[in-house]
């Protein structure tokens, strides 16, 4: 009983317990954690803004506000903390030069981002309200103007904006009422006010500013007006005319762009000539104008008015026949022949008329400016551009020449002779430019025997550059007359022996002569191939380069004459069939007679290799073929398809670009097949070495293919970088398995790989293979991607995943190749120099559908497998063909390489060839670093290299 009374009152006691302990939880108040957030650390470019409230002095402040701007980099988080600082020690500055720093820094920092730009717009003008420093005020413009293009769309800051430049328009700095007037040229057009005539006016009232430079910026502004869509007011044209009268350059330059604007805009608009009634179209009176500008003393003015001059279409051919006549620019009046002169003393009678008032007054009275600017603007202005002492002047008025005659055949025969006149200019650049106007013009007119001479002079020149221009000038133009072009003939041929190096720009030159003038050629044929009616004459040498260029320029005429042919020689067909073979791009397709009677038959275009490609791609892709069996098809179809590349050229490019995808899918299997990636830890040495061999010729395949062929589609394009996706993975797996190098960096590249894949696939609306399926939804639900997780990701869905199929044929896949021509391999002489100095071998080559010409490098093999490479000067590559059509970047561009290989070595004990080719810099990280230079991991060979016998020669000692 006691027990259990104890026990009772222990359950008791302890409820009690219970209820108080609840009462008194709900007696005390509720405790309230006080969470102490600790001071986040200033980032760097906060703490060297802290350091503003610590500098002595003005200077020391700017400084700090240099070194941030120079190079400290700000969070988007920071952005308004170090805005708010910087207008904080605005206010406190008294230094101009600290404050126009501070507001060129928030104008930078307004532009990243994480900045609220409407708040930085207010503080800043908040800021100079009370400012008095004009560079001050003009930084702070400027630093609006450049905020507000973060502001289009907002018409409220951009009214508050341009209220703002009226009001410091009154400002008596030149510098803020440019910087005024150059806001509003900004942002009334994209202001919507409906006082838009009224904005012009303000500007057309600072046309006669005191200050140069603002009316210079005023002009400039109507300039903007009309660049973003504003339409001028044509009545403005006479202000704009009084410009040209200015004393300052700046603002003639701007005029003349002004009166290009208001010529162009308003062409049929009709304007009264000033002391005159005669009314005249206003694209005529600019363009006399301009024309007249071209007489400026400042040659800056000249320049822009000579370019100006080539864009003006719309102008009466009047006009433009005056630009180049001679006559009507003599002291601006109209010089008059002696038979005139006399005829007037005739007539004029002894006393004067009466009639008009001082009309026997003196020369030297009459006021020039009353003369009529139709005959004193225009007149002679090419003439005087074309003869500036300044070759910026001579180059921009060939340029304006060429462009006025493209569309108008008359000027371009009145041209002509000026344009040939520049070919002996002193300057190399000028000549040039005046050779490729005269082609570019060639469809309008027709050479003259005396001017076709003058162009021959200019033949003999030192430069290769100008020798070529004018080889593909004569081959443009077209000759009047069959002496013309036998001269032409004559004169090419006594310039290849001087020039050598200029025989295949001499054999093109001669081949477009042949085609375009064949009925010039058939009286010339006897004399040309030395053909006798009663005598045998002497066989020529077919290797002789004049003979050569004979036979180019015959045998392209005979392609559209057909009287031509018959007077052929059995020789002469013997030396056809030679150079067809050797030569096919420069001789036509002939169906000429043999020695017996024969038709000469040549190989034309396979019409079935399009059908035969497709029906291999289809065999290959059949699901139900057995490994081995689709092996051995893939291996035979590769056979086939580098045949086919080799006898069909239409269909050469997809098929080299389906046989290396062949190739690269077999190097794939070899590898999977053999079961390597179960045990990768156990292989062999020899095993090991084997497999990092393929598997770095199968990252070479990838980079081939992508890097080597140009007219792909994004479906091709995709599959072979999924291709090449895989093919990290492999070596991933191997570098993590296999080897004991680092795998940090190939694992970052292959997931930067499938990233960009996975973009794309997505970009392109494309379906992914099996493999990259897998792969993007495995990876997908890593939440830490290390390279050993993804290798054990990587393994099963290499080994279990099958090959994509190959892409259908594409005819529009084309490969790129390149042929060197300079130096040919073929001299048995050896280059002798002094060891340790420079030896300057010239180097040409043409490159054919390059994608992207900033990946080539010059690869230099000495002897002792030491390996240079070079990268181009980009002024030695120039385009191929200059027909002005640009290739397109997608079917790559046809280049020409034309410069000098630097060698270099010390004594040798006898002659050595050097290997010099050209190579294709591709992106790092796809293979692996390699000890070895000759094998480099980055550079994919264009072509075979050309072998150079050199031959170092040790220095030779002399005793004095």
């Amino acid at each position: 009983m006691a027990a259990v009374l104890k026990k009772r009152a222990l359950a008791e006691y302890s409820q009690t317990q219970t209820l108080n302990k609840q009462d008194y939880a709900q007696q005390q108040p509720v405790k309230k954690l006080c969470l102490v957030k600790k001071p986040t650390t200033d980032s760097a470019g906060l703490v060297i803004l802290s350091c503003l409230d610590t500098c002595k002095s003005s200077k020391e402040a700017l400084h700090t506000l240099l070194r941030i701007s120079d190079c400290v980099e700000f969070d988007p988080s920071d952005i308004p903390e170090a805005i708010r600082r910087l207008c904080k020690y605005f206010r406190i500055e008294n230094e101009s030069a600290v404050k126009v720093k501070i507001l060129a820094l928030i104008a930078e920092l307004g532009n990243l981002e994480g900045a609220d730009v409407i708040l930085v717009i207010d503080d800043i003008i908040n800021l100079i309200e009370k400012e008095t420093s004009h560079k001050v005020i003009a930084q702070a413009l400027k630093t609006l103007l450049t905020l507000s293009n973060h502001m289009k769309d907002n018409q409220i800051i951009l009214g508050k904006l341009i209220e703002i430049a009226k009001n410091y328009l009154k400002d008596v700095s030149h510098s803020v009422k440019c910087r005024s007037l150059e806001m509003l040229g900004f942002l009334v057009p994209l202001c919507k006010e409906k006082d838009l005539e009224g904005m012009s006016n303000l500007v057309v009232s600072y046309f006669d500013n005191g200050d140069a430079r603002v009316r210079a910026q005023a002009f400039s502004t109507m300039i903007h007006f009309h660049e973003k869509g504003l339409k001028l007011n044509p009545t403005i044209y006479k202000s704009v005319c009084d410009g040209l009268k200015d004393d300052y350059e700046i603002v003639r330059k701007v005029v003349l762009k002004l009166l290009w604007v208001l010529g162009t805009t308003f062409p049929e608009n009709i304007v009264v000539l000033p002391d005159s009634e005669q009314e005249i179209r206003l694209i005529d009176d600019a363009f006399a104008k301009i024309c007249n500008s071209v007489n400026d003393l400042s040659m800056h003015v000249r320049t822009h008015a000579a370019k100006l001059l080539g864009s003006m279409k719309l102008v009466s051919m009047r006009f433009l026949n005056q630009t180049l006549d001679k006559k009507l620019m003599s002291n601006m009046r109209r010089k008059r022949t002696a038979h005139e002169l006399q005829w007037e003393n005739v007539t004029s009678g002894e006393w004067a008329s009466g009639k008009k008032w001082a009309d026997d007054a003196p020369r030297e009275v009459i006021d020039k400016d009353r003369i009529n600017l139709m005959s004193s603007g225009s007149c002679g202005a090419f003439v005087h551009g074309l003869e500036d002492e300044y070759l910026e002047v001579r180059s921009a008025s060939v340029e304006s020449l060429c462009q006025l005659s493209l569309n108008n055949q008359q000027f371009a025969n009145l041209s002509l002779d000026f344009l040939v006149d520049m070919f002996n200019d002193e300057i190399e650049d000028v000549r040039l430019k005046a050779i490729d106007s005269l082609r570019c013009i060639s469809e309008h007119i027709t050479l003259r025997d005396d001017q076709l001479e003058t162009i021959l002079g200019a033949i003999e020149d030192f430069s290769q550059e100008i020798r070529e221009g004018l080889h593909r000038m004569l081959a443009s133009c077209t000759m009047s007359t069959t002496a013309g072009l036998r001269m032409c003939v004559e004169k090419l041929l006594d310039n290849l022996k001087k020039y050598p190096q200029d025989r295949r720009s001499t054999y093109k030159c001669l081949q477009r002569i042949g085609a375009q003038h064949p009925e010039l050629v058939l009286p010339l044929v006897p004399q040309f191939l030395s053909i006798h009616p009663f005598f045998d004459m002497a066989e020529s040498d077919v290797d002789n380069p004049q003979y050569i260029c004979i036979l180019i320029l015959v045998l392209n005429a005979a392609k559209f004459n057909t009287t031509i042919p018959p007077l052929f020689e059995p020789q002469t067909l013997r030396h056809y069939s030679y150079l067809r073979d050797t030569m096919p791009t420069l001789v036509p397709k002939l169906c000429l007679p043999n020695e017996n009677n024969n038709a000469i038959v040549t190989p034309s275009s396979v019409p079935e290799s399009l059908e035969f490609l497709k029906n291999v791609i289809d065999n290959l892709n059949i699901e139900n073929n057995t490994v081995r069996m689709q092996t051995n098809l893939l291996e035979v179809s590769k056979e086939h398809l580098l045949r086919l590349s080799e006898m069909d050229s239409v269909v050469a490019g997809t098929a080299k670009f389906t046989s290396l995808y062949i190739g690269a899918q077999l190097l794939m299997s070899q590898i999977l097949e053999k079961g390597f990636f179960s045990n990768l830890a156990n292989l062999a040495a020899q095993e090991s070495t084997n497999l990092k061999n393929n598997i770095e010729q199968l990252l070479l395949h990838c980079l081939k293919l992508q890097y080597l062929f140009v007219g792909m589609s994004p479906l091709e394009y995709c599959a072979v970088k999924q291709m090449r996706l895989r093919t990290l993975g492999l070596n991933l797996v191997y570098i993590v398995k296999g080897s004991n190098a680092s795998a940090l960096a190939p694992c970052h590249h292959f997931l930067s790989a499938v990233e960009d894949m996975q973009r794309e696939l997505t970009n392109e609306n494309l379906e992914p293979d099996a493999f990259t399926e897998s792969l993007f939804r495995e990876l997908a639900m890593v939440e830490e991607p290390k390279p050993g997780i993804v290798a054990r990701i990587l393994t099963p869905i290499l080994i279990e995943a099958k090959l994509g199929k190959i892409p259908q044929p594409n005819t529009l896949i084309q490969m790129s190749s390149v042929q060197i021509l300079e130096p040919s391999g073929q001299s048995d002489s050896t280059l002798k120099f002094t060891a340790g100095l420079i030896m300057a071998v010239p180097f040409e080559a043409e490159l054919l559908r390059l994608s992207e010409p900033s990946r080539l490098r010059i690869k230099v093999k000495y002897p002792d497998q030491r390996t240079q490479v070079t990268l181009p000067r980009p002024a030695h590559i120039k385009p191929l063909n200059y027909d002005g059509n640009a290739n397109d970047a997608k079917f790559g561009q046809d280049l020409r390489l034309l410069t000098t290989v630097l060698i270099s070595h010390q004594v040798w004990s006898e002659a050595c060839n050097v290997e010099i080719s050209i190579a294709l810099a591709v992106p790092e990280g796809d293979i692996g670093k390699r000890k070895s230079s000759e094998l480099n991991p980055y550079l994919i060979d264009l072509c075979k290299p050309v072998k150079v016998s050199v031959s170092p020669k040790p220095i030779k000692r002399t005793t004095l």
